[in-house]
C-alpha cells in the first residue's frame, strides 16, 4: 500500500479525508525519519537479517503537534554467493627436472556474507606452457599457518572435506605436484586451481530459492560463484664443471716426477644455467705419497692462509689431510673460481 501522504493534504486523525483533509502550507510540515540500522559486517549483514524501518511524520494544526507513524516496512538479507581465488607464490616455483612433491600455494576467501563450502579441482594441462606439471595431490591448511606440513595439513577428498568458509574467512590450498624429466633450463608448467560454491553457481544475480543459511535465498555474486586462478613453475637448471689438472717441477729444474719434484695443482670451477648452486664447498685431500707445501694455498691467484680463519681457506682443519675452499653461492654471473696448492712428491 502506498503511504505516501500528499504535500498538501493532511490528514486528521480519527476521520475520513473525503471530508476533513485540511489544507496547510507547505512550510507548516516537518518530516522524520527513524531507521532501525543493523550492526555492519565485513563481510556484509548476515543472510536472515530483518531489516526494518518505519516513517514518523509532524505536523502542526491549529497550534496542535501532532505525530503520525507509516507501518513497518520489513525486508530479510538473503545470502550473497561470492569468493576470491589467489595464487600466493610471489613468481613462478623453481624446479629441476624429475623433481618430486613441489607446491603451490592458493588463498581461498568466501567474499559473500554467508557460510558457504567450496568443491576444488585442478587442471595441470593448460595450454600455452612449455611442460605440464604431474598433479600429485591437493592439501588443505590444518592448522592455519598459510605454509605447508606435510602430515598434519588434510588431503583433499572433493565432497567429504570440501573447506567450509565463513564470510570473509580464508583458508591456504596447497596443490602439489611432480616435475618430469627431461627439462630445459627456463621452460614453465601450469596448473589452475577452480573452486565452486557447492550452494550453486550461474550469472551474476541469480537467485537459488531458499538456498542461503537460514533459508533465505541465495544470490550469486559477481564471481559467479566460482573462482579460477593460475600457478606457474619454472624449470631451473645449474651445471657446475670442476676442472683439475696439474704441473710438475723437478728439483733439477725440469718437469720429472722424481723425488722432491713439487707438483702444483690447479682446480676451476665454473657455474653455468638461470640458477644459484647454494654453499659451494670444494675438498681436496693430499695424494698419498706427498707433502703439502705450507702456506701454497690461493683462490682467485689471491693467498689464502692455512688456518681456519676469515678467508675461505683452511689446511687439514676442516677435513684432515685435505685442502678446503668455501666458495659460497654462485651462479652463471659468478667468475670462474681457480684454487692452486703445492705438495712435493716424498
Amino acid at each position: 500500500m502506498d503511504t505516501r501522504l500528499h504535500p498538501r493534504a493532511v490528514r486528521m486523525p480519527g476521520r475520513s479525508c473525503r471530508s476533513t483533509c485540511v489544507r496547510t502550507p507547505l512550510a507548516a510540515l516537518t518530516a522524520a525519519w527513524t531507521l532501525n540500522a543493523s550492526i555492519a559486517h565485513a563481510g556484509g549483514t548476515p543472510p536472515g537479517t530483518n531489516i526494518t524501518n518505519q516513517a514518523s511524520i509532524t505536523y502542526t494544526v491549529g497550534g496542535a503537534q501532532l505525530v503520525q507513524n507509516s507501518n513497518p516496512s520489513t525486508i530479510i538479507v538473503e545470502e550473497l554467493i561470492n569468493l576470491n581465488l589467489v595464487w600466493q607464490d610471489a613468481s613462478n616455483v623453481i624446479v629441476g627436472p624429475g623433481d618430486t612433491g613441489r607446491l603451490l600455494t592458493f588463498l581461498l576467501t568466501n567474499t559473500g556474507n554467508g557460510n558457504e563450502s567450496f568443491g576444488l579441482t585442478t587442471d595441470s594441462n593448460v595450454s600455452g606452457d612449455d611442460f605440464n606439471p604431474t598433479f600429485s595431490d591437493l592439501y588443505l591448511d590444518a592448522n592455519g599457518n598459510g605454509v605447508y606440513d606435510a602430515g598434519v595439513d588434510a588431503q583433499y577428498a572433493a565432497g567429504i572435506n570440501d573447506p567450509v568458509l565463513g564470510a570473509d574467512s580464508s583458508t591456504a590450498i596447497f596443490v602439489l605436484h611432480d616435475i618430469p624429466a627431461g627439462l630445459v633450463d627456463a621452460d614453465i608448467g601450469n596448473c589452475d586451481l577452480t573452486a565452486a560454491s557447492n550452494t550453486g553457481t550461474g550469472a551474476p544475480g541469480s537467485s537459488i530459492p531458499g538456498a542461503g543459511d537460514g533459508g533465505a535465498n541465495a544470490v550469486i555474486g559477481n564471481s559467479g560463484g566460482s573462482a579460477t586462478n593460475t600457478g606457474g613453475y619454472v624449470v631451473t637448471t645449474v651445471v657446475v664443471t670442476m676442472l683439475k689438472s696439474a704441473t710438475v717441477l723437478d728439483p733439477f729444474g725440469g718437469s720429472d716426477a722424481v723425488p722432491g719434484a713439487v707438483l702444483t695443482y690447479t682446480i676451476t670451477v665454473d657455474v653455468t644455467g638461470s640458477g644459484t648452486a647454494q654453499g659451494v664447498v670444494i675438498t681436496d685431500p693430499f695424494p698419498v705419497n706427498t707433502t703439502y707445501v705450507a702456506s701454497s694455498l690461493t683462490l682467485n691467484s689471491g693467498a689464502l692462509t692455512d688456518a681456519v680463519d676469515a678467508d675461505a681457506g683452511d689446511v687439514n682443519a676442516t677435513t684432515a689431510g685435505s685442502i678446503t675452499i668455501a666458495l659460497g653461492n654462485l651462479t652463471d654471473a659468478s667468475p670462474l673460481q681457480t684454487i692452486t696448492f703445492n705438495v712435493t712428491i716424498d
